[in-house]
């Protein structure tokens, strides 16, 4: 009997067996264990030689698993349990995704007699292979280690297996699109040595060209920050510190550090990781001009229709790419998913240059298994690390943090001095009694403050303080769809960039704190984490055109932040303003005995104190690492807030998606993310009340709600989407036809 690897007969079986076999061993060879790939590729289809599953295939009688034969030979074939487990989980989980031990056992235990169909044709050479040794790394301590060891030692394990999975899986799925003739090609891309020649000649033409034209002192620190990550990219692999103040040069910067690392160290890409989507848009714009849209690859939610190419969409399935720039909720999520489709990518991080851009933003409750993961990447993956911030976290191993690194190279020689050369922001402390936001708006009104920003605690918050100022003045929230934030920053940015008599004024929440590319003379900032301060004061004076400094005025607001991380950032922040100065270092203070906010070691403490009030893994991802318990952990591990519902709002074109996709029986993945940039999130308490006066439609089994026709003015040109009791009425005009 012929065996086929597809329904269409388009593919050989052993033909099959053989491409994976070598995709496998060679994507396993860059984790040092090329014959695991071997074998996993030998025997992950050793189910398809079974006369009924090619007659399930073929003639589509009964559905009859194959994944598992391979998963019970290997069982049934070794005696080592411990390298037994890896095989077991990778190959019989190689269609499924990664199951947990009591689902796994229960499939290899019915399995017996669908090995004993197959193999009895199965060609002998096929069957004849080795347990292979473990890594170096990975070997098993002694049965009398400490319970701690054995644990450390089992979250290792548990972190190769998804590596072995993901060589598999992806191995699986290149050679199977071989059988397709419509099957787009896969995208080529320049080396790292092309893109690394081609990013520093730009940017030593751009410092040329300032040095004959535009030679500021903000751009000398810059040219300081460039060489030092010239010089630093020289050495081996490991954890990097990139310590910069806002409008230091990073961007660039960093990525020449990133390149030069790269071809330095042989390694194979770079990944840029970036907490929020604006921040990615913003820089991934900037990498794209200078080395090509088509050399950058994006992978996050929100990416542009337009940018989501074929290329694109294709490099992002694996990423095998030169530069990758993803969201952490895609990076992290990724390493600690259970699911194919996301699992792939893993083996192509190992031998890249990870920049993690805006480290601080990390969620502390989830701080202990990220460190893990980077932790891993780096020692047994070939990966260094960049922790990138101009608040760096106290991410350093001390007695008290045991889950930290150890050696972290800093890139900057003196970042201290860096920051006081780069200071441009005056702060102004007016936190002694709350000052209500109508004084607030009074006082901007009264001194006539024309360029300002105000940071406020929450959405409510924004809305009413933006009330208050004049009709012209701008807000920005999480109530309104991320198209709307978009234009509304690039309305603001415009405005900034006329005449400096142009009145523009600028009410936010939080979220116009990273990464975001604007800047105001004056800003008002709610009281609030040390970090969160500092990434507001580099929205002003960003530039240093003022040479006498901006104004930050730090204002304890009428209202608190958000339960939770917020409010612990606020509350530490109190506490070392009350505080003498004896009690903590002295570099703390400047000489008028205010919080010195250039001085790295502020943020040390800060941090310090702000990790050792919060459980850093709350969600107890370790315990069901340990486990093996991989949807457990998939489920446990999520870097959003679950508890939110996505609502798409009539902003510009959303409405006419919405129907288009609300129309289809089945819509796809891609229709799904053409509405998120009209979503706004809500709670539940909001969702209920949305419901209960039929303001709510939904689609597709309640993938997304919309506000219905009578409801449709909740969302407001101005402040988004607005849910008062005042405004909880229909206009049934809409209605009218």
């Amino acid at each position: 009997m012929e065996f086929y690897a597809d329904g269409n007969k388009r593919q050989k079986l052993i033909t099959h067996i053989v491409g994976v076999r070598n995709n496998a061993a060679l994507f396993t060879k860059d984790i040092c264990c090329e014959s695991w790939g071997a074998l996993l590729g030998d025997w992950h289809d050793l189910g398809k030689f079974m006369e009924a599953f090619q007659k399930y295939m073929l003639e589509d009688e009964a559905r009859i698993e194959h994944a598992i034969v391979g998963g019970r030979y290997a069982t049934d074939q070794f005696n080592d349990p411990l390298r037994k487990l890896a095989l077991q989980f990778t190959i019989s989980c190689h269609h499924t995704g990664l199951q947990n031990s009591e689902t796994l056992r229960k499939r290899l235990v019915n399995a017996a007699q669908l090995v004993c169909d197959a193999i009895k044709n199965v060609p002998d050479d096929l069957l004849d292979r080795k347990l292979p040794e473990w890594p170096a790394w990975l070997i098993p301590p002694s049965t009398t280690a400490e319970e701690k060891e054995i644990d450390v030692w089992k979250r290792c394990l548990e972190f190769w297996i998804r590596m072995l999975h993901s060589c598999l899986v992806d191995a699986d799925w290149l050679d199977a699109e071989k059988r397709d003739p419509d099957a787009p090609k896969r995208p080529e891309f320049l080396s790292i040595e092309k893109l690394r020649d081609k990013l520093d000649g730009y940017i030593d033409a751009k410092v040329s060209d300032a040095t004959k034209h535009n030679w500021t002192p903000v751009n000398a620190q810059r040219k300081n920050v460039l060489d030092a990550c010239r010089e630093s990219a020289k050495t081996k692999t490991g954890y990097f510190s990139l310590t910069v103040p806002t409008g230091g040069g990073k961007t660039l910067s960093g990525m020449s550090f990133a390149l030069n690392h790269a071809v330095e160290n042989k390694m194979k890409r770079v990944i840029v990781v970036i907490p929020y989507t604006s921040i990615i848009e913003q820089n991934a714009s900037v990498y794209a001009e200078v080395l090509g849209q088509e050399n950058i690859i994006e992978h996050h939610s929100n990416i542009d229709p337009e940018k989501d190419t074929v290329r694109n969409h294709l490099a992002a399935e694996n990423w095998d790419a030169p530069i990758i720039v993803t969201t952490n909720v895609q990076f992290f999520e990724s390493l600690y998913a259970n699911k194919n489709s996301r699992l792939r990518k893993l083996h192509n991080i190992s031998r890249s240059v990870i920049f993690l851009d805006e480290v601080q933003s990390l969620p502390p409750v989830l701080l202990y298994p990220i460190l893990d993961a980077i932790r891993e990447l780096r020692d047994h993956y070939g990966c260094s690390i960049v922790l990138s911030t101009a608040t760096q976290p106290a991410l350093k191993k001390r007695k008290s943090f045991d889950c930290g690194f150890d050696a972290v190279k800093e890139i900057i020689p003196d970042a201290m001095k860096l920051s006081k050369d780069l200071a441009r922001v005056n702060i102004e402390w007016e936190t002694m009694n709350a000052i209500e936001y109508r004084d607030i708006s009074e006082r901007i009104l009264k001194e006539n403050i024309q360029r300002v920003l105000v940071v406020t605690y929450k959405r409510k918050d924004a809305r009413a303080l933006a009330g208050l100022l004049p009709d012209d003045t701008y807000h920005l929230s999480a109530s309104m769809c991320p198209s709307h934030r978009k234009d509304t920053l690039n309305k603001v940015k415009e405005e900034l960039m006329k005449n400096k008599s142009s009145t523009v004024r600028l009410v936010s929440t939080q979220l116009i704190e990273a990464g975001v590319d604007i800047d105001f003379p004056v800003v008002f900032r709610a009281l609030a984490g040390l970090d969160s301060i500092s990434q507001t004061a580099g929205r002003c004076n960003r530039e240093g055109k003022n040479v006498n400094g901006g104004r930050l005025i730090v204002f304890r607001a009428p209202t608190e932040p958000p339960v939770g991380v917020l409010r612990l950032g606020k509350a530490i922040t109190e506490s070392i303003l009350n505080s003498s100065a004896s009690e903590f270092d002295g570099v703390l203070r400047d000489k008028d005995g205010f919080l010195d906010l250039t001085s790295p070691a502020i943020y040390d403490t800060y941090f310090r104190l702000l990790y050792s009030g919060v459980q850093l893994d709350g969600a107890g991802v370790q315990n069901a690492r340990t486990n093996f318990d991989f949807p457990e952990v998939a489920k446990r591990f999520c870097m959003i807030d679950s508890a939110t519902y996505p609502v798409v709002v009539p902003y510009k074109n959303g409405y006419d998606i919405l129907d288009g996709v609300h129309v289809k029986f089945k819509p796809s993945r891609d229709d799904f993310r053409s509405l998120q940039p009209f979503i706004v999130q809500i709670y539940f308490h909001e969702l209920e009340v949305l419901n209960n006066i039929g303001a709510l439609g939904s689609i597709h089994e309640k993938s997304f709600y919309y506000l219905t026709t009578p409801y449709e003015r909740l969302y407001d040109d101005r402040f988004g989407l607005v849910i008062s009791e005042e405004n909880l009425f229909p206009d049934y005009s809409k209605l009218n036809v």
